[in-house]
């Protein structure tokens, strides 16, 4: 069966931070390019791809920082001032998988310090650099690592030096100090590109992540510009940004980013979600599993977000949960 349903408006959440997207031309689900793909290694724009790509990266950190900053618990269920480390090798060790073993098991030996378990419990974004004389660090945030001493944490890295980097408490602050690794050259001004091609690892991804975190929830909706308007005044209060861009493929888009932390507010969003998403059903005629009269607005932008009803993933989200 062809899916026609397309959407014009993006509702992305990701901890306190929203944001809206609407499209002057309508997107939809299922869309398949008919153009062939290029092989591996043989498309022209490697370079502005992987430009792209650390770009899409840098948001990705950003949101996930947003997500899970202040709202991990630790083992005991305790919530940790957030952590930045940097760890190095003394050796000159160039080859990721080993770099990464080496990683992963100094987060069991951290977790069986703190906890005594022999499995790893920390929760963290790590962001590997790498350097043209070939040595990698790793940039972590770690969201629920509870305080420990300095020099313990170096005799149980055991690999070499390690930095323990201060950030301000603020969430935005966090975000833009883990991202800025993912930048087009490393710490010392060398060339990312340059050295991810040398590497063959254009196509590997700039960071990777603890098993658990939670990720921002997107809401894809049809919305007619009556009730764009209508939201945009409600929300007006809680706006922190607005820019607009234009491309080919998708036309005319305009971002507005809010933070709130109003319940209320958050409960009345969530109330304008559950009836828009309501008359698409009712438009496209599907069935639909639950009952929204027993559902509270409130955990529509929480709950919600995270249907179970593998109908309404499909249809209303495209997946992308």
């Amino acid at each position: 069966m062809i899916d026609i349903m397309s959407y014009n408006f993006v509702l992305k959440k990701a901890g306190k931070k929203f944001t809206l997207k609407k499209y002057n031309q309508l997107n939809y689900f299922n869309y398949v390019s008919k153009h062939k793909p290029a092989d591996k290694g043989e498309s022209k724009n490697n370079k502005d791809n992987f430009l792209k790509s650390q770009i899409r990266a840098r948001q990705n950190v950003f949101d996930i920082i947003s997500c899970n900053i202040n709202n991990v618990p630790d083992y005991y269920g305790n919530i940790q001032m957030p952590k930045f480390l940097t760890l190095t090798f003394k050796e000159n060790i160039t080859d990721s998988k080993e770099a990464n073993l080496e990683f992963t098991n100094f987060n069991k030996r951290l977790s069986y310090h703190l906890y005594s378990v022999n499995k790893n419990v920390l929760k963290y974004i790590c962001i590997p650099e790498f350097q043209k004389r070939g040595a990698i660090h790793f940039h972590v945030l770690y969201f629920n690592m509870p305080y420990i001493d300095f020099k313990v944490i170096e005799n149980i890295w055991g690999n070499g030096f390690i930095f323990i980097e201060s950030v301000k408490d603020n969430i935005e602050d966090y975000a833009k100090y883990v991202a800025k690794y993912i930048n087009k050259e490393n710490s010392k001004g060398e060339s990312n590109y340059d050295i991810y091609l040398e590497k063959d690892m254009l196509n590997q991804k700039r960071y990777f992540c603890s098993r658990g975190l939670k990720r921002p929830v997107v809401l894809k909706l049809a919305i007619n510009n009556d009730t764009y308007e209508m939201i945009l005044s409600y929300l007006k209060n809680f706006h922190v940004d607005n820019y607009t861009y234009e491309n080919e493929f998708i036309g005319i888009v305009e971002e507005n980013t809010y933070e709130i932390k109003d319940l209320k507010t958050i409960s009345i969003l969530g109330k304008t979600m559950k009836n828009i998403i309501r008359d698409m059903h009712d438009i496209y005629k599907r069935k639909l599993d639950i009952n929204f009269d027993k559902l509270n607005e409130y955990h529509i932008l929480t709950k919600y977000f995270y249907p179970v009803d593998e109908n309404i993933k499909s249809i209303f989200i495209g997946g992308t949960i």
